[in-house]
């Protein structure tokens, strides 16, 4: 019954979502009928090699924090993770607690799924930090550098500052790091409970659930071989995403430069990370038009690779996003801690009365 509940509540909020940018998705669709097909297939390709790549980012700060999880399974849990980040946003609180769930009901503590969930914000962030000083060097140089983007790059900066800020001193202070992890699985309890009509992470079992954390934490000082591997993922998936755009441009005979590709594509994540929309839809759009057309792009082909990148990156997305729900069987369980290692079988112990009979009988 609960299962019924959650997939109907999920549909309704999809297609109050879907209604409300009825207009956008059909212009869309109409932008994609006019593309040439054979580099529509090959971004759409470039697509899955995408979700492939965010997979494997989560698997890689997965096995930092010490949980070993296959890829086939994380590639519709990340893809439905970005679903419910969508359709009931709450600014990445959904799909942690998707995680979160996902992970109690194969048996992993919750506290370590959290912190791979953490630690992939943490190496995406690093990633485009990585990216962003190089897109603003060749926008200033062609003359397309505005205050706008200016200013937008240092939000984002000052936002991922204090996502590192916040990771170090939990890394440091284990009462600082409690305090923020009460807040957040207080936010996971709010945003879930319209669906589970119950906590997902009861108060009582906080402490279990910070314990599993530190001792993510503690996993991932012991790992400095692997936190490189995070980071290489991290900048996977954003040339997979340059890729998706290399080809959405050619489907309407427009060839990017290396230096557009790489500007364009920094500004459309760029806006993705300081908007208040979900995914940046709407801001992303117009920014990537406006950048484009700066580029020497005429406007019309600027706002067809955008409406097709768009439409790949975010419809198409949100398309497998329902069918990845069905998939890993969305209805959450309550967090359970994980089961404690079992103790090592102890020798039977002779019984006294026993000893004291063989004793008796001994010469």
């Amino acid at each position: 019954m609960i299962r019924r509940v959650i997939y109907a509540a999920i549909l309704v909020l999809t297609g109050i979502y879907v209604f409300n940018h009825l207009e956008e998705l059909k212009l869309i669709v109409s932008t994609f009928r006019q593309g040439e097909y054979l580099w529509m297939i090959a971004a759409v390709g470039a697509h899955i090699l995408w979700l492939v790549a965010i997979a494997a980012s989560l698997q890689s700060t997965y096995r930092l924090s010490g949980i070993r999880e296959n890829l086939r399974h994380l590639i519709p849990l990340t893809t439905a993770g970005n679903f419910i980040n969508v359709v009931a946003p709450s600014y990445g609180v959904g799909a942690m607690a998707v995680f979160m769930a996902d992970g109690s009901k194969r048996g992993k503590a919750a506290g370590k799924v959290s912190t791979g969930s953490i630690l992939y914000l943490v190496y995406d962030y690093i990633g485009f930090m990585l990216i962003l000083p190089g897109g603003l060097i060749i926008l200033s140089m062609r003359g397309a550098l505005t205050p706008i983007i200016t200013a937008s790059a240092l939000i984002a900066a000052g936002i991922a500052m204090f996502v590192f800020t916040a990771t170090y001193l939990g890394l440091k202070n284990t009462n600082q790091l409690k305090s923020v992890l009460q807040s957040l699985t207080g936010s996971i309890n709010r945003a879930l409970y319209f669906l589970l009509k119950r906590e997902l992470i009861p108060a009582v079992k906080v402490d279990l659930f910070i314990k599993d954390v530190v001792s993510g934490l503690q996993g991932m000082r012991g790992s400095v071989g692997t936190l490189i591997l995070p980071a290489v993922f991290a900048l996977s998936r954003k040339a997979s995403a340059m890729l998706i755009l290399y080809f959405s441009a050619m489907a309407f005979q427009v060839r990017l430069d290396g230096g557009a590709l790489f500007a364009s594509f920094t500004i459309a994540y760029l806006f993705n990370i300081v908007s208040i929309t979900p995914s940046g839809i709407g801001f992303v759009e117009g920014a990537l038009t406006l950048i484009l057309n700066a580029l020497g792009i005429p406007l019309a082909e600027a706002a067809a690779i955008t409406m097709t990148y768009r439409g790949i990156t975010f419809w198409l997305t949100l398309i497998y996003g329902i069918g990845a729900i069905r998939i890993i069987g969305y209805p959450l369980t309550p967090y359970r801690p994980a089961k404690a290692d079992p103790l090592p079988a102890q020798p039977p112990q002779p019984n006294e009365a026993s000893f004291k009979r063989d004793t008796k009988l001994s010469p």
